[in-house]
């Protein structure tokens, strides 16, 4: 499939584009079919050069137009609105309740593991080393 797309040959910080017909397949820098114009976003307006007979051709012939390119023309689809920003202050302590809690819960295991029978005796060991490291992990933070 055939697309219209912007190829970017500007240097860093310095973009400048060919708006070109390439297949869609091809790398965004690869070789194209036919150069369609120039666009130069640092310019004062900002500088577009098309040729719109070469452009109707292509799209009749079943080429598509990229986003990058239908933004430049000012016909890209609108995007939906972005979700409002949630309030830091309410769940700040939101989340330091259950991260407090929860050591105390494991804790408690602990503590009822080692009244089970004496097959698992390496149960206990392991639950024991974790909750040393989560009594080291509590008194560094």
């Amino acid at each position: 499939m055939l697309k219209i797309r912007l190829m970017r040959i500007g240097t860093k910080k310095r973009p400048f584009y060919r708006v070109v017909v390439v297949d869609e397949r091809a790398k965004r820098t690869g070789g194209y079919i036919e150069l369609l114009g120039t666009y130069n976003p640092l310019t004062e307006p900002k500088d577009i050069k098309l040729k719109q007979d070469r452009i109707d051709h292509w799209t009749k012939q079943g080429a598509q137009m990229s986003d990058g390119f239908l933004r430049i023309i000012g016909k890209a689809p609108k995007r939906p609105p972005r979700k409002p920003k949630k309030e830091k202050t309410a769940e700040q302590p939101a989340t330091e309740v259950p991260a407090a809690e929860e050591p105390k819960t494991e804790e408690t295991k602990v503590t009822e593991q080692p009244t089970q029978t004496p097959e698992t005796v390496t149960e206990p060991l392991n639950n024991e080393k974790g909750s040393v490291q989560n009594k080291k992990n509590e008194g560094s933070a």
